[in-house]
C-alpha cells in the first residue's frame, strides 16, 4: 500500500522511474505540443475582434453620410444635382467583362453632351479623379461620398476588388389615403401596394437621382441580360398609371386632357411631383442604376443591374407603422383617424459595401477562415435618416 502511494507521488512530482533523477525536456515537448494550439486561439480572437472593428467603424461611416445629407439644402439638395454625375463613368465598365452591356445604355440618359468627363467633373472616383474630393463646390452626393470616405480613416476603398462600392438614395415618402379611393394607389388587384386594405398608409412617391431610380433589366434562363422591370412601377408613378398624374395648377388644360388622370368619386386629382421616367422599351435604353452608385461594383441580387437593395416595397415596408404601435385594426375608425396624422417624410438611405480581408494571414489559420468564407467577406451596412429636402408636399383635393 505504501509502494502504491509512493508511486503515486512520483507520477505526480513528475519524476521519473528512479526517484531523484527528473527527466528533462518534457516540458519543451509540452510547450511545442499547446503553443500552435495558443497561437490559433490568439489569432482567431485577433481575426474576429479586426472584423468586429470595421463593421462597426463601416456603420459609424454609413450615419456620418446619411447625417450629413440631412443639412443639406438648396443648392447642394439632391433638387439641385447635375444628374450628370448619377450614373457610374463609363470607362470604369469599360474594364469590366460587361462593359459594352452597360454602355448603351449609359450613353441614352437623355442629357445632352455627357461624356465621361462630365461625369467625373461633378464625382468622387480614388482612381480616377484623385483630387475631386478637394473640389470647393461639392453638391449632394458628391459631399456624402467625400465625408464617408474621409471617415473611413485608417480603412480604404479599393473599387478595383469589384466589391467596394458607395450607394446613396433620397426617398420620398407620402400618406396616401386609399379608403378615399382605392384609384389613388392602383385599380389592378395584383398590382403590389404596402397595405392590402384601403386605409391611410405611407407610400415610396419619388426616388433620387431621377435618372437613376429603377432597374428595368434582368437575366434570363441562360445568364443573358433581357428586358424586365424589378417592380411593377416608376418610383414617382405610385397609382400605376404608367403617366405622370399632375393636376398642374398653373395649367389646367393639362390636367383636363390627361389621360391617366384621375376622378375619384367626383373629386379632382392629385398633386404629384414630376419625376417619372418613360418605360423602357428595350434593353439599350433600360435604367440599370438604382440610387447614386459611387463605383458601381454592387450588383443587385437577381437583376442585371448595379445599386442599391432596397426595393419601393422593402422602403415602404419599413417606414409603415407595424402592429407594435396598434394601428393595424383597420375596423377601429381611431386606428384610421390615426393612421391619417401620420405625416409624409423624406429619407436619405446610404449603403456601403466593403470587401474584409484578414488581418494577419496566418498560413495555419487562413486555410481555416477560406473554408466559412470569410477571409474575404463582404461587409454590407446601411443607414437611413430624414431628408427634409425630399420631402414631398403632394395636395389631394
Amino acid at each position: 500500500m505504501l509502494r502504491t502511494l509512493a508511486k503515486i507521488v512520483q507520477i505526480l512530482d513528475d519524476t521519473p522511474a528512479i526517484y531523484g533523477e527528473r527527466r528533462k525536456g518534457q516540458s519543451v515537448v509540452e510547450l511545442a505540443l499547446v503553443t500552435p494550439i495558443l497561437i490559433i486561439l490568439l489569432a482567431g480572437l485577433i481575426e474576429v475582434g479586426w472584423f468586429a472593428n470595421n463593421y462597426l467603424t463601416l456603420l459609424d461611416v454609413t450615419r456620418a453620410g446619411a447625417r450629413r445629407g440631412t443639412v443639406l439644402q438648396d443648392a447642394q439638395s439632391p433638387l439641385f444635382w447635375d444628374e450628370r454625375g448619377s450614373l457610374v463613368p463609363q470607362f470604369y465598365f469599360d474594364s469590366q467583362a460587361d462593359g459594352n452591356y452597360f454602355k448603351t445604355a449609359y450613353d441614352l440618359n437623355g442629357l445632352s453632351g455627357e461624356t465621361d468627363t462630365t461625369r467625373l467633373a461633378v464625382r468622387y472616383h480614388p482612381t480616377f479623379n484623385p483630387t475631386g474630393c478637394n473640389t470647393a463646390n461639392r453638391t449632394f452626393y458628391h459631399e456624402i461620398s467625400c465625408v464617408m470616405l474621409a471617415s473611413m480613416d485608417p480603412l480604404r476603398m479599393t473599387p478595383e476588388n469589384g466589391v467596394d462600392d458607395i450607394i446613396i438614395s433620397g426617398v420620398s415618402i407620402e400618406n396616401v389615403d386609399a379608403s378615399r379611393g382605392n384609384a389613388w394607389l392602383g385599380t389592378l388587384g395584383s398590382d403590389w401596394r404596402p397595405l392590402a386594405a384601403n386605409v391611410p398608409q405611407l407610400v415610396v412617391v419619388g426616388r433620387y437621382p431621377t435618372n437613376a431610380n429603377e432597374c428595368e433589366a434582368t437575366w434570363d434562363g441562360i445568364g443573358t441580360p433581357a428586358l424586365g422591370a424589378l417592380e411593377p412601377r416608376d418610383p414617382f408613378d405610385f397609382n400605376y398609371s404608367g403617366d405622370r398624374d399632375v393636376d398642374d395648377i398653373a395649367d389646367e388644360t393639362f390636367a383636363e386632357n390627361n389621360p391617366a388622370r384621375i376622378n375619384v368619386t367626383g373629386e379632382d386629382d392629385f398633386d404629384e411631383i414630376v419625376g417619372m421616367d418613360v418605360p423602357a422599351a428595350n434593353l439599350a435604353n433600360a435604367e440599370k442604376q438604382v440610387g447614386f452608385a459611387l463605383f458601381g461594383n454592387h450588383r443587385i441580387t437577381g437583376t442585371a443591374c448595379v445599386g442599391s437593395e432596397w426595393t419601393l416595397e422593402e422602403l415602404s415596408r419599413v417606414v409603415n407603422l407595424s402592429s407594435t404601435f396598434e394601428l393595424d385594426d383597420y375596423g377601429d375608425p381611431e386606428v384610421i383617424a390615426a393612421r391619417r396624422m401620420i405625416p409624409g417624410q423624406g429619407i436619405i438611405m446610404v449603403e456601403m459595401f466593403w470587401q474584409h480581408r484578414l488581418l494577419l494571414n496566418i498560413p495555419v489559420l487562413s486555410p481555416v477562415f477560406v473554408a466559412i468564407g470569410s477571409e474575404r467577406a463582404t461587409i454590407s451596412v446601411w443607414a437611413a435618416f430624414p431628408l427634409p429636402a425630399v420631402e414631398p408636399f403632394i395636395s389631394f383635393d
